[in-house]
């Protein structure tokens, strides 16, 4: 089972899978997921972005087909008796003697005249009586199975109906631009990267200090708000008593953090600091990339950290501009950007105002 197919069936467990409409909520997080998933990672090609989301789609697609309900088999129709040939009338004038003998008399009392068939049927080469069998053979082989196959027919023609009305009237094939009516969002700028040893003190590298309440963006303790997208993973362990989510991908997949709406208006128009507890895992440094996405306040840039194996707070601070966001953000975090999928601790993920 790939990862996309079990993140799926996991958020399934969560509720009642046989609710149509808890299945399409589940699928537009999964694509909710890879669109911001996607967004996140400016480098990676257009032509990868469109082979995840058809892979996606497929994947959707064949994972439906199982809560469709099953068809009971159509009645094979039962074949009608041979019924003799009519005649015309005027040609039942001009019947023959013996033709008029065989219609009236069809018993075994029929004696048919076969003495000129039989000098035709002399007259033939085997190469004409093999091809006669074979045309008085083909038309009997052609009507040997055609309930079945219209059965299979119908059935193959109302299983791609369905899938495809299911596809169009649920919504899940729309971006999140489509989907949200409220606000328009604006388009995503690249900005300078910032790079960080993770030395912190309780500051921003700017000298800011939290001033505010801390607004808990995740715990640990509620893993329902992360999408670990593609072949990334993500499960929540305990580290000496203490819950971590341990996050694992490939240096283009980032594992998602929801940032709830109301998180993000309560920083609009201040500055803020983000804080994130974390750690490398087996005795090695790792190097992660965190991206920020925040409806219409924008983004963070990129920021790159070396974590090491011992638990630190990384804390970078965003000016956010005033107005309502519309929709709530992500934080997309890059466990390991060498590639070779070195795994990454953390405890939590929060905010505050800082000055």
């Amino acid at each position: 089972m790939d990862a996309i197919e079990n993140a799926i069936r996991k958020a399934f467990e969560k509720g009642d899978a046989r609710d149509r409409t808890f299945r399409e909520k589940v699928y537009r997080s999964a694509f909710t997921a890879l669109e911001r998933s996607l967004e996140s990672n400016a480098e990676i090609p257009e032509d990868a972005k469109r082979t995840r989301r058809i892979a996606l789609k497929a994947k959707i697609t064949e994972i439906e087909t199982e809560f469709m309900p099953a068809r009971a088999p159509a009645a094979q129709a039962p074949q009608r008796a041979a019924t003799p040939t009519r005649q015309a009338p005027e040609q039942a004038g001009r019947a023959t003697p013996q033709a008029a003998a065989r219609q009236a008399s069809p018993s075994s009392d029929f004696t048919p005249s076969v003495e000129r068939d039989e000098r035709r049927a002399a007259a033939r080469t085997p190469e004409q009586k093999t091809s006669k069998r074979r045309r008085e053979k083909a038309p009997r082989q052609r009507r040997r199975h055609p309930f079945a196959m219209l059965y299979l027919i119908a059935t193959l023609a109302a299983f791609i109906g369905v899938g495809i009305w299911w596809s169009l009237s649920s919504g899940i094939f729309l971006s999140d631009a489509e989907r949200d009516t409220s606000v328009r969002n604006p388009p995503m700028q690249l900005q300078e990267e910032d790079y960080s040893t993770g030395e912190t003190d309780g500051q921003t590298g700017s000298g800011s200090r939290a001033t505010g309440q801390w607004l808990a963006i995740f715990t640990p303790t509620d893993p329902t708000t992360v999408a670990a997208p593609g072949n990334a993973s993500a499960e929540v362990v305990q580290d000496d008593g203490r819950p971590a989510l341990r996050i694992a991908s490939d240096r283009d997949s980032g594992i998602v953090f929801d940032v709830g709406q109301g998180v993000l208006e309560a920083l609009a128009g201040k500055n803020a600091i983000f804080s994130l507890d974390v750690a490398s895992q087996d005795g090695q440094e790792t190097q992660i990339s965190i991206s920020c996405h925040f409806g219409s306040l924008g983004s963070c840039g990129r920021k790159r950290y070396v974590v090491g194996p011992s638990r630190t707070e990384f804390l970078f601070e965003v000016e956010m501009p005033s107005g309502n966001p519309g929709s709530g953000g992500t934080i997309a975090i890059v466990p390991d950007v060498e590639g070779k999928r070195r795994a990454l601790d953390v405890y939590g993920i929060r905010t505050a105002t800082a000055e």
